[in-house]
């Protein structure tokens, strides 16, 4: 059973949003490449003005910390992480019973899929931001200056993706890329993986991995919008995830992403240019869900709604007897208050989704 701990309110704040990702050709003769490693180094000098180097969102963060100072003073440990995460991180609800990987309890925060937990793992607390927590943060410099300012804190895991809604930087370039050497580190070819119908391409999405999670940093390059449900939509992500695994992550990934995403792998991510917009993504996969549930139900029961329509007499006696309040679990999001704000109607739609 969950029980709940703490909430505090905060005032609302609207999300920041930008351009979104573009694309250079694949074979641009003398293109400018990024610092050639995950170290926040300078661009080249002759690098054109059109490259920008925050093209690029964290996608997922782990961050573990001393722990032992803040136990007999929980509460005002909550009440300063939800201060600076924001008012969707609360309440906390703890996991009763339930641990998470060694910690010995665990608590949920808010409506978005956060993690906090301590106990054991010799007197630290993890905190865990997957993708839907991280989308909703709205000021990672306080974030940023929060969590680096508990003792001995320290990034252990780090996600940091770039969408090409365009598809232009396919699976395929990627693969191409491997094969020119684009991914090697000291002239050493990383290892790779596929998932996903590479023989016979069905629409349904591919992955390409590039290097191990075990050894601190893989690629994962996938056709996003196909995984979402929407056959052939070309929207393709990017994502980088390291491990401080014989190396430190430092903070500054969460105010220069896409240094650090361009910069593990800087042949074959130098065509990252604009501002990446988080709220365009939400809004994308928001809809493509949507179109994909629509598709899913009108094939599963369209006969059955005309014969009820024949029975209940209208439209309206069909939906009263069908009518749930509440969301699928695929269209839930902290961010999306008002789906109607998010999410077109399928003919509006129509010619994006099949695009």
């Amino acid at each position: 059973m969950n029980t709940p701990m703490h909430l505090f309110p905060l005032s609302g704040q609207s999300a920041p949003g930008s351009a979104a990702a573009a694309a250079a050709a694949a074979n641009e003769p003398g293109a400018p490449l990024p610092p050639s490693g995950n170290t926040g180094g300078k661009f080249p000098s002759n690098e054109p003005e059109a490259v920008h180097p925050y093209a690029a969102l964290t996608d997922y963060l782990n961050c573990t910390f001393a722990f032992g100072d803040f136990v007999d003073a929980l509460p005002k440990f909550i009440r300063q992480l939800i201060d600076v995460l924001g008012e969707k991180f609360g309440p906390v609800v703890e996991r009763t019973g339930k641990g998470h990987i060694g910690y010995q309890k665990s608590f949920v925060l808010g409506c978005t899929s956060a993690l906090f937990a301590y106990g054991g793992q010799r007197g630290t607390a993890l905190i865990s931001l997957p993708g839907e927590a991280c989308s909703v943060i709205k000021d990672w410099q306080a974030v940023l200056n929060l969590f680096s300012s508990f003792p001995s804190s320290r990034i252990t895991r780090w996600d940091g993706a770039v969408d090409d809604f365009t598809g232009f930087h396919s699976v395929d370039y990627a693969v191409a890329c491997y094969w020119r050497g684009d991914f090697n580190a000291g002239g050493k070819a990383p290892s790779c993986n596929q998932n996903g119908n590479w023989i016979q391409p069905d629409g349904s999405g591919r992955t390409l991995y590039v290097g191990k999670r075990k050894n601190g940093k893989m690629l994962r390059v996938y056709e996003k919008g196909m995984q979402l449900g929407q056959r052939w939509h070309p929207w393709v992500r990017w994502e980088v995830e390291l491990h401080n695994v014989d190396r430190v992550i430092p903070w500054e990934v969460l105010l220069e992403p896409a240094r650090y995403v361009v910069g593990s792998y800087p042949k074959a991510l130098y065509w990252v240019q604009e501002e990446m917009c988080k709220i365009r993504t939400i809004q994308k996969q928001t809809q493509l869900s949507y179109e994909h549930l629509v598709e899913y139900a009108s094939r599963a029961y369209g006969p059955l709604l005309n014969v009820m329509r024949d029975v209940e007499g209208n439209s309206d006696a069909v939906l009263e007897r069908l009518y749930r309040i509440g969301t699928p679990r695929r269209l839930q999001h902290p961010l999306v208050d008002s789906h109607g704000e998010f999410i077109q109607p399928s003919s509006k739609d129509k010619d994006e989704v099949k695009a």
